[in-house]
């Protein structure tokens, strides 16, 4: 059952990441059992401009909350997220920064757009799905610090 929940909540927070992979993308590795097992295989710059989106929405709920300090660390944890998308990009395809920001930015976006309904429901249990797709962000930001150099 957490397995179906997990893709559940995975599949909400990171729609986009069917964003195609070219031969020199670095690709997720989620370990087995993992929280992000469903990404692997996909381009690291896909996972991390999702999770943008994702910390985006947040930030923006909090803000409109009063949460000045929570929205500032979502705010803050978006754009790790986001520069991170745009230097990844920028060393497996070897483009410019405009152009990494053009190809992650519809990402974002939308990401943004549809995390909105996973932050708004303030529901911050262990169980639910905003804390499954934020736990799935942060492990993908760990494996990337830990995993990548650049």
């Amino acid at each position: 059952m957490r397995k179906f929940i997990v893709g559940v909540a995975m599949a909400a927070a990171l729609p986009l990441l069917a964003a195609p992979a070219l031969a020199g993308d670095l690709l997720y590795e989620a370990a087995a059992d993992s929280l992000t097992e469903n990404l692997n295989g996909k381009p690291f710059w896909a996972a991390q401009a999702e999770c943008a989106g994702l910390f985006g929405a947040a930030a923006s709920y909090l803000t409109e909350r009063g949460d000045a300090d929570g929205a500032q660390e979502a705010g803050q944890l978006a754009i790790s997220f986001a520069n991170d998308a745009i230097s990844r990009l920028r060393q497996d395809r070897g483009i410019s920064k405009k152009d990494a920001l053009l190809l992650i930015e519809p990402a974002v976006l939308n990401a943004r757009e549809k995390s909105r309904s996973l932050v708004s429901t303030g529901d911050t249990s262990a169980s639910s799905t905003w804390n499954f797709a934020r736990s799935a962000c942060l492990d993908v930001a760990e494996t990337y610090a830990t995993q990548v150099s650049y």
